[in-house]
């Protein structure tokens, strides 16, 4: 749905759990999350609009046994539930579904309206093996096209 040609820097940022790596995209930067430790890899735009996060999906091993045969739309459906478990009755409802390949990766994206009603980009993805976020989010900036594209980017550079 979204292109995957923005420009992206030979800078390579790791994530905490040393499973991934991605190249840095032109004009942002990597942070930390020192608050809670949740985000896995932070990568933030230059001017502070919008940012990048990576966060580790952790699925036992007795449901990774369960849903062998279609991991990617399990692990999706987990994603989403959390989602709305989180904004409870401020949730905005999801939006555009879909699955695509890149650099022989599976991918799945969905979007959806946070409790500030930004329309943020989730794509699920497995690495090594670990299942992956990765949340395209609007902080200021109303160009989702651009984002999104900046996210594609980022996905098509994971080691």
């Amino acid at each position: 749905m979204y292109d995957s040609n923005f420009t992206l820097t030979n800078e390579i940022a790791k994530a905490k759990s040393l499973q991934l790596s991605v190249k840095i995209p032109q004009g942002w930067f990597t942070a930390e999350d020192n608050e809670n430790k949740l985000i896995d890899l932070w990568l933030v735009k230059n001017d502070y609009s919008a940012t990048l996060n990576f966060v580790a999906l952790n699925v036992d091993s007795l449901t990774m046994k369960e849903i062998q045969s279609d991991e990617i739309k399990f692990v999706v459906e987990f994603s989403k539930a959390f989602k709305k478990a989180k904004y409870g009755k401020t949730f905005g409802g999801f939006v555009k579904q879909e699955t695509f390949e890149m650099n022989k990766k599976k991918f799945s994206a969905y979007e959806y309206l946070d409790d500030a009603k930004r329309n943020i980009r989730v794509v699920v993805f497995k690495s090594g093996n670990k299942f992956y976020e990765l949340s395209a989010i609007p902080v200021k900036t109303q160009n989702l096209q651009e984002l999104y594209k900046i996210q594609n980017s980022v996905l098509s550079s994971i080691d």
